[in-house]
């Protein structure tokens, strides 16, 4: 399962929500070349990298995906697939659009994943309450917080390529949409 959404839109509040009531939930750890914020911590949330580790990895063919949002890197190492994979249980991805492209092509031409993966989209309310949802973090300045924006003007645009969206409401109502998402996908 893919979740993706602009920056604040609760990708990784309603993730943490889905994996504490199902633990057979795996989070596949993705790598980043920007550094921790607030509590944050490497190996927990990211593995953090410098951007010449990031490259150096890039051009070791290391990762299955990876795009660079931010004048930063963001990417999925082949390492962190397979470590998730040999623990079993259903994998949750919280990336961004470009990378729940690129999965879904990953998918369509590997049997492993053909039919099994589930790509979900969460929606802010308005493009108002996602600013004051950023600034409520206190983690970037206000220069990151308009590039965070512009980006998401951009990913609202890429909804039409998603299996599921939500359009965020409460934390509550958000996850409960996502479990009914990862309910029925599970039934099926």
């Amino acid at each position: 399962m893919i979740i993706s959404g602009p920056a604040g839109s609760g990708k990784n509040t309603v993730a943490e929500r889905l994996m504490e009531e199902f633990p057979n939930v795996e989070r596949v750890l993705t790598s980043t070349s920007r550094p921790p914020r607030g509590q944050e911590r490497d190996g927990a949330d990211y593995n953090f990298l410098s951007p010449e580790e990031f490259e150096k990895k890039i051009k070791a063919g290391e990762f299955y995906e990876y795009a660079k949002i931010h004048e930063r890197y963001y990417g999925t190492s082949k390492k962190s697939i397979s470590d998730a994979f040999s623990k079993g249980g259903d994998l949750l991805l919280i990336i961004d659009v470009q990378g729940a492209k690129t999965w879904k092509k990953i998918a369509e031409n590997n049997p492993e994943l053909s039919g099994r993966l589930v790509t979900i989209f969460i929606v802010p309310p308005s493009l108002d309450e996602l600013r004051s949802r950023l600034q409520g973090r206190g983690t970037e300045t206000e220069a990151e917080i308009e590039r965070r924006m512009k980006t998401a003007e951009d990913e609202l645009l890429q909804t039409k390529y998603f299996d599921a969206l939500i359009y965020s409401k409460s934390r509550d109502e958000d996850y409960a949409a996502l479990k009914k998402i990862y309910m029925h996908a599970k039934i099926s």
